[in-house]
């Protein structure tokens, strides 16, 4: 009786055991991120999986609407089949043990004032290539690494929500500078310093330059739609416009939600509110 069941146990193992082996996640070898000048971002998984799955299911990184460019392949380099969802790719690797995974987008990155911002949620680590030029301005939490690879930025982020702004500075500046670094060897001491001086009060700008757009992110981040797009009005209005004039360019915000709208950004000291005659004037503060 007893070998009757240890035999009905092993036999309920062995019938089991694929199905456990199954629910297995796939491993992320490497996930990568390079964006390119124009905003657009590559995206590049390399993922090992199991040969008896039919398929993997692996999340993307953006909406499917803005997806294209899509390559799978197996560690052979085939194609291999798949279908994208709204939220995730599902990809048939029957037979494959590892699946690389690319695809273009251009949902991560926005660009406002000449300012760009690279904005995700990732469930894994991955590595970002930023390009030639770039310069850091705002993160919204400190990256596992910073480097540089070829000249171009390099940072690993944790597995979480991400929004990174940084600048792309103009390869005419980087020419002039790589220019003048001969002749400086050749300049009287007067000269090298009088052009220390010129290079140190040209840092103390940028650096200064750097912080008042980082505590403008600061200041401006988390903003509602709405809230943000009254906020634009105003800066392309000279910083101020009448009550009625913002409702008049937002006819689609009821007038009690626009009022609303103003005093929370009051409260949050991004604009004031001054009565003049009988009309209310909205203004940012600088």
């Amino acid at each position: 009786m007893r070998a009757a069941k240890v035999a009905f146990f092993i036999l309920l193992f062995l019938v089991f055991q694929p199905t456990v082996l199954s629910e297995r996640p796939y491993a992320v070898n490497e996930a990568a991120l390079k964006v390119f000048t124009d905003g657009t971002v590559q995206v590049s998984i390399a993922v090992a999986v199991s040969e008896v799955e039919p398929s993997v299911t692996i999340p993307l990184l953006s909406p499917k609407e803005h997806v294209f460019n899509v390559i799978v392949l197996d560690e052979s380099g085939a194609p291999l089949d798949y279908d994208l969802g709204n939220k995730n790719i599902t990809i048939y690797s029957l037979g494959a043990s590892s699946v690389f995974l690319e695809y273009d987008t251009d949902a991560l990155t926005r660009k406002e004032a000449g300012l760009w911002t690279l904005t995700l949620a990732t469930p894994f680590e991955l590595t970002v290539l930023f390009p030639e030029n770039s310069m850091l301005v705002y993160m919204n939490a400190p990256p596992s690494t910073i480097s540089s690879d070829e000249g171009r930025l390099k940072l690993v982020l944790y597995p979480g929500d991400w929004e990174i702004s940084y600048e792309i500075l103009r390869p005419e500046a980087r020419a002039t500078t790589t220019q003048t670094e001969t002749p400086v060897e050749s300049m009287p001491a007067s000269g090298r310093y009088i052009l220390a001086a010129g290079i140190v009060a040209a840092l103390a700008v940028g650096l200064m330059a750097c912080l008042i757009l980082a505590r403008r992110r600061r200041r401006f981040g988390g903003l509602k739609a709405e809230e943000a797009e009254v906020v634009r009005f105003l800066e392309e209005h000279d910083g101020r416009a009448l009550e009625a004039e913002l409702r008049e360019a937002f006819p689609n915000i009821p007038r009690t939600s626009m009022w609303r709208l103003i005093k929370r950004l009051e409260k949050r000291g991004i604009l004031r509110v001054r009565k003049v005659g009988l009309q209310n004037v909205v203004e940012l503060i600088r």
